[in-house]
Parts: structure tokens; C-alpha cells; sequence
């Protein structure tokens, strides 16, 4: 029993100093450079799903690879602002450390516009499809925006 004990608290300890040397590891300007960064990504998926949805492109087989590309990416974006990462040149809006919980629950809502959105799409109508987008885009990157991002000059 005593074994047990003794590997258990070796294998807390480590993963307690692994935690550790990861906070004092990051760069903390990195941090919030990947954050613009992947928050660029979703926007660039944003677009191409526009641009294909107005048939401005003929990439309509790449539609399923931006939404799927986007249901993987929404489910990381709560952690892209740890908290201590309320700092430095971000346009990040302090609300998004001091309401948490509404951060965590428009991502929640985000997921499940795109959710809809993406059974809209499997069904083939373009008139419906067009509009699921925009309602996407009102409950999920404009919502969002709203409450946590500053505006930009």
C-alpha cells in the first residue's frame, strides 16, 4: 500500500512540476500572438466558407473541410486565454477573465451554430444554406465579438 502511495505522490509531484516549468516557460508576448494568430485562422475559414456559400469560388468540396477545420478549432478557443493571460497588446476584453462562465457559454453557443449550420449544409439547398450562414455568423464570431473583443480603431 505504501508503494501505491509513494508512486502516486511521485507522479503528482512531476505533473505539479511539469505545470510549473510550462508557466515559466512560455513567452507570454508568443502567447498572445498565437492567440491573434488562431483567431486569424478561424476568420480565414470565416471567409472561404463565405466566398464558396455566395458561389464567389467554385470550392465547393472544401466547404466540409472549413467547417470541420472550425468545430476543432472552437473547441480549443477557451483555452487560448488561461487565466494571467490578461495582458500586454491584446483586443481581448478583460470580460473574458471576469465572466468566465459567459465566456465558456457563448463558445457553447458558438459550437452549436455551426452545429446547425453544418446540418444545413448537408442537406443541399443554397437559399437555406446562405441563410444558416449568416445566422452562424450573428450567434457564433458576432456574438462573441460583442461581449470579449475590444474594437478596433
Amino acid at each position: 500500500m505504501i508503494k501505491i502511495i509513494t508512486l502516486f505522490a511521485t507522479i503528482m509531484l512531476a505533473n505539479m512540476a511539469h505545470a510549473q516549468n510550462f508557466n515559466m516557460d512560455y513567452n507570454p508576448e508568443m502567447l498572445i500572438k498565437y492567440r491573434q494568430d488562431f483567431m486569424t485562422a478561424v476568420k480565414g475559414h470565416n471567409n472561404a466558407i463565405k466566398a464558396i456559400v455566395n458561389d464567389a469560388v467554385p470550392y465547393h468540396n472544401h466547404l466540409s473541410l472549413h467547417i470541420s477545420s472550425l468545430e476543432k478549432m472552437f473547441d480549443e478557443i477557451g483555452s487560448l486565454f488561461p487565466e494571467g493571460s490578461d495582458f500586454g497588446e491584446t483586443n481581448a476584453k478583460d470580460t473574458i477573465w471576469t465572466q468566465a462562465d459567459k465566456f465558456q457559454q457563448t463558445i457553447t453557443e458558438a459550437k452549436q451554430a455551426l452545429a446547425t449550420f453544418k446540418q444545413v449544409v448537408e442537406q443541399g439547398d443554397k437559399e437555406k444554406t446562405s441563410a444558416a450562414f449568416k445566422q452562424f455568423g450573428r450567434s457564433s464570431c458576432g456574438s462573441c465579438h460583442k461581449s470579449f473583443k475590444k474594437k478596433q480603431d
